[in-house]
């Protein structure tokens, strides 16, 4: 007989979005050298354009500044590429909107703060620590990750078993090609983040 569920080997391409950017701009300045929207693009295989926007946002809420500009190319009339210094050094990627002023906690993150702070707890308890998340929100979060071990669900209670750090953990989905003759995820698939 065989079992309900098949463990199979995946490889799957998560995005690492501005957090990744952030990361990636964290151990540019370690080098301590400054450094362009380039070599951001270069170490996380995105657009040079989304490290740009990035880089924007985080230059008008003061985290970045622009230090000196290259010449692209061999002169001419050719644009030029900011280079860039961190001027401020938080943990974790600032939340910006397009204009650089910071965003408030996502619900996952006020979520993930609160399960850390109360360890034993229901949805409802986490909705009176964060007020502004739906109780839908809370119990699917939390159902997601009893799914995934890192709480321990009996009933309605739940207990926070292992604490991953400062950063939320994310729900996300992906679309797989699955060959059951094989037991093999066949090429490759890019998850995305979904709402709790």
């Amino acid at each position: 007989m065989r079992p309900l569920l098949d463990m199979v080997k995946l490889n799957l391409a998560v995005p690492r979005g501005e957090a990744g950017f952030w990361t990636v701009i964290k151990e540019l300045d370690r080098l301590g050298r400054p450094w362009t929207a380039n070599d951001v693009s270069r170490r996380t295989n995105v657009s040079r354009r989304l490290a740009t926007r990035y880089l924007r946002k985080l230059r008008l809420a003061g985290y970045v500044e622009i230090v000196d500009q290259n010449k692209v190319g061999n002169g001419g009339g050719l644009p030029s590429e900011n280079v860039f210094t961190l001027v401020k050094k938080p943990a974790l990627a600032p939340r910006l909107a397009a204009d650089g002023k910071e965003l408030p906690e996502s619900a996952k993150e006020q979520l993930w703060r609160a399960m850390k702070m109360i360890k034993i707890f229901g949805a409802a308890d986490l909705v009176g620590a964060c007020p502004d998340v739906p109780l839908s929100t809370a119990r699917n979060y939390a159902c997601a990750l009893a799914a995934a071990g890192i709480l321990a669900q009996n009933g309605h209670v739940f207990r926070l078993v292992r604490n991953l750090g400062n950063q939320a953990p994310k729900v996300l989905a992906a679309k797989l090609v699955f060959d059951p003759n094989a037991k093999v995820v066949v090429g490759h698939s890019v998850a995305r983040e979904v709402s709790p």
